[in-house]
């Protein structure tokens, strides 16, 4: 991605929030299973949220917009790992130890201090992701650092928090969500906004990645670890940038940002101030034939439209990526439950309003160079989306960058999703107890923090070579190998969980191998009964039989011919390719192979080993 930004000169700002889900054995706040499976929902249950006034009195606003649409939500409920405490049917447990301790290490690796009393808060939350309508969070760690290559970045704030529920689909009026996931317990992470620009971000967003996966308690996989972004420049405005999963492309989301926010404000300089004029004009569309306004007007419907003066062909001026200037307007009609709008900056002669839209030029005083826009929806709704477009577009014309929560698209872009939270929406959690943390228990911490990633690979290094140390280190499978490179070969161990543990996934089924297994199965490699060729067909005998792996890697190594007979046989062949052998030399080991492999039961790595012993010998 080209990029030509100065962010120095911009005033760049930035700071990220990192949202990592925990493998605990139980939820945060109850006593159900973490492990998320692919599975049937067993029931349905229903709620409609509402904003309450927080600690101080006041509502929050980010609640208040996302109360007014008046969603239905819908829950899918899991006997499996759902409980009461999902439902905001029962009170919450204690917070679990494991994370609570987790989060402790976490917090001491970057050498941020620790609160006396640990205070679990409720984060008010009326989008539809938790039942209750707040979500449960804990400040665990405040005032740490973070060493980088491109400098360091201070550690604002650790949480402690419960995961939300998981989005399943949404439409205007309501929305789908899976209860499995609620109540997982997830560390928050947040930074000052120190970082220098956008590559430096995603620098601090992979080494805070790294040292949480460090703690050995980070879930992997897709959706386990998000981040949130906080991006302004000088003349525009702080925006958060919510949920993106891809790290590696987060700089491309920040330049994207940057780029939007400075457009905008040099569109704002092209315009003249001008006055916005908005009204109700249903009328004009009464007799309508377009399809969708006449059946919004059949259902309590009504129609806004505006003026947008001086925007003709401004409307679809690009501002960010592929994103344009009519996107920042829908947005806000859409955060109101509209579908979009309609303007004269786009080919209207598809939707067959010709003569509404000339009409409206009239009612308007329209000139070439205005717009107007309309949007058609149930009468309330088209009022809240006709007056949030109306005063998104006023800050168009100041050059203005409104302060807000936005989307992470998939094409790295940003689109509009809410009125930024404050701190009206916080107030503490009166059925949990605070934990006390002690300072021996810090001090116990401190003297028996986890090696990061980093220091094992380069400890790794030194016996099995940089680059499986490296495939080690960031796979799913490290703590295996840690459990099991005392025991035997480290390079066989390692080799096992990158390289030949990947191809196996692929060939049989695994799922219901364990530690017990891998064990044995790393010991009969390890002693030579079997090779990674017996692999396929060891576990395809586990699976299908029953049988326990140390007994068929038995029946394995016993159907193999020894290495005294496969020796003789290799002789054989040789002799009976004396002329083969002497014309092609070494070269002629892979026309022997087959032979050999034809009249022998054993796997190809030994075959070939004897193979070459043997064509040396014979070629001295």
């Amino acid at each position: 991605m080209s990029n030509n930004l100065n962010y120095e000169e911009l005033g760049f700002k930035c700071g990220i929030e990192i949202h990592q889900q925990l493998a605990t054995e139980t939820k945060l706040f109850c006593d159900c299973p973490v492990d998320l499976q692919d599975e049937a929902a067993d029931h349905r249950v229903s709620r409609y949220l509402r904003a309450v006034a927080g600690e101080t009195g006041e509502k929050d606003e980010a609640a208040e917009v996302a109360a007014e649409q008046s969603k239905k939500y819908i829950y899918k409920y899991y006997n499996r790992n759902n409980c009461l405490v999902e439902l905001d049917e029962e009170p919450p447990h204690s917070i679990d130890e494991e994370a609570l301790e987790t989060a402790l290490i976490f917090t001491r690796m970057v050498d941020a201090d620790v609160p006396d009393e640990v205070q679990v808060m409720r984060k008010m939350v009326v989008d539809g992701s938790n039942t209750s309508g707040f979500q449960r969070t804990a400040m665990i760690g405040l005032g740490g650092k973070l060493e980088t290559e491109t400098g360091t970045v201070n550690i604002d704030d650790i949480e402690l928090e419960e995961e939300s529920a998981g989005i399943h689909e949404r439409d205007g009026d309501k929305a789908l969500y899976d209860l499995n996931r609620l109540g997982v317990p997830l560390v928050e992470v947040g930074t000052d906004a120190s970082i220098q620009n956008p590559e430096h971000a995603r620098e601090v967003a992979k080494k805070i990645g790294m040292l949480l996966r460090s703690t050995g308690k980070a879930r992997r996989g897709i959706g386990t670890i998000r981040q949130d972004v906080n991006v302004s420049i000088e003349e525009g405005s702080r925006v958060e940038i919510k949920g993106f999963q891809d790290v590696e492309n987060i700089d491309k989301v920040i330049e994207n940002e940057v780029q939007r926010q400075k457009n905008l404000v040099e569109l704002g300089e092209q315009l003249e101030k001008q006055e916005i004029v908005a009204d109700n004009v249903t009328s004009v569309f009464e007799s309508t034939d377009n399809e969708i306004i006449s059946t919004v007007l059949e259902n309590n419907g009504a129609v806004y439209a505006m003026k947008l003066p001086g925007l003709t062909g401004k409307m679809k001026q690009k501002i960010s990526g592929d994103r344009y200037v009519a996107k920042e307007l829908v947005d806000y009609a859409k955060s109101r439950g509209v579908q979009g709008i309609l303007h004269t900056d786009e080919d209207l002669e598809n939707y067959g309003l010709t003569e509404e839209f000339s009409e409206l030029a009239d009612v308007f005083d329209k000139n070439d160079e205005d717009v107007v826009t309309v949007i058609a929806a149930e009468k309330d709704q088209a009022k809240a989306a006709a007056q949030a477009v109306k005063d998104r577009a006023k800050l168009l014309y100041k050059g203005e960058v409104p302060e807000e929560t936005r989307t992470a698209e998939q094409n790295f872009t940003t689109s509009y999703a809410r009125p930024l939270p404050g701190s009206a929406r916080m107030y503490p959690e009166t059925d949990i107890p605070a934990v006390r943390v002690t300072e021996e228990d810090v001090q116990e911490i401190d003297q028996n923090l986890p090696d990061t990633l980093e220091e094992r690979e380069d400890r790794y290094s030194e016996i099995i070579g940089g680059e499986l140390a490296s495939q080690i280190v960031y796979s799913e499978r490290l703590p295996l190998f840690e459990k099991f490179k005392d025991e035997y070969d480290e390079k066989l161990v390692a080799n096992f969980f990158t390289n030949i543990y990947s191809v196996l996934e692929k060939e049989v089924d695994i799922e219901d191998l364990g530690h017990e297994q891998y064990s044995k199965i790393l010991g009969g490699l390890d002693e030579g009964k079997i090779s990674n060729d017996d692999l396929k067909e060891l576990v395809s005998e586990f699976n299908s039989t029953g049988k326990s792996v140390e007994v068929i890697i038995e029946e394995i190594s016993e159907s193999k011919t020894s290495e005294e007979e496969i020796r003789k046989v290799v002789r054989e062949v040789i002799d009976q390719k004396e002329e083969m052998v002497e014309e092609q030399g070494m070269h002629a080991q892979g026309a022997l192979m087959g032979q050999v492999m034809g009249r022998v039961e054993a796997d190809g790595g030994t075959v070939s080993k004897i193979l070459q012993e043997e064509l040396e010998k014979a070629l001295e």
